[in-house]
């Protein structure tokens, strides 16, 4: 259950922070430590602050949830992309603090993300079953399909991001990206969509791209 004394904070980071001036920086430089250290709660373990800097840096969207003391203690990140004259919505991180996590958060962000950058494609990158589960939800909210899928991938679908995601394989999987889990929690897998899973090895840094497209 969601407290209901907690807070959304929706930011467009080129427009709160134009022309990066120090004010800016320091600003923005504060709130891009605070998203590290949750990820450091949130994975148990640290992927660096510079991964967490290029990734918000280059975002449209940013969405924090805020405790009744003021704390961020979750957030998202989302990228605005035209990809062959569609506007794409890339998923690209979220995160939330450990006392928060199963309440309800992740579909209650997706949905503000998917309604403030409203896509013809959207995309997440992920080694987490649980971001599969929801995203799919996401998807079939608002009449997407999705890829892949235990019994297909669209392929187009594969080359259509083929330049946005090095080592995308026709899997939908991406190799390496990592070089090993980026979480130590383990994952909880559900049992119909165990196959995609099987088809990469997050231990080796592998991620799933999921795709929800329109025909």
């Amino acid at each position: 259950m969601i407290n209901p004394l907690y807070d959304i904070e929706i930011i467009f980071p080129k427009i709160r922070w134009p022309d990066n001036s120090v004010n800016q920086l320091l600003e923005k430089n504060k709130m891009m430590r605070m998203h590290h250290a949750i990820s450091i709660n949130a994975l148990n373990n640290d992927i660096g602050l510079q991964a967490i800097v290029d990734r918000n840096s280059e975002a449209d969207l940013w969405i924090h949830i805020i405790d009744d003391k003021k704390n961020i203690i979750g957030w998202s990140i989302n990228k605005k992309l035209i990809i062959n004259n569609q506007t794409a919505n890339y998923f690209q991180i979220t995160m939330f603090h450990q006392k928060i996590q199963n309440q309800g958060f992740y579909p209650l962000l997706n949905e503000i993300r998917i309604e403030i950058i409203k896509p013809d494609l959207l995309f997440v990158r992920t080694q987490n079953p649980q971001v599969y589960k929801y995203f799919t939800k996401l998807c079939q909210n608002h009449n997407f399909k999705i890829s892949p899928t235990k019994e297909y991938t669209n392929i187009k679908m594969v080359k259509l991001l083929e330049n946005i995601f090095d080592n995308l394989d026709n899997k939908s999987v991406q190799r390496g990206l990592f070089n090993k889990a980026i979480s130590n929690y383990p994952l909880k897998f559900e049992k119909d969509t165990e196959l995609i899973w099987s088809r990469m090895n997050i231990e080796k840094g592998d991620c799933l791209v999921i795709v929800g497209y329109q025909d």
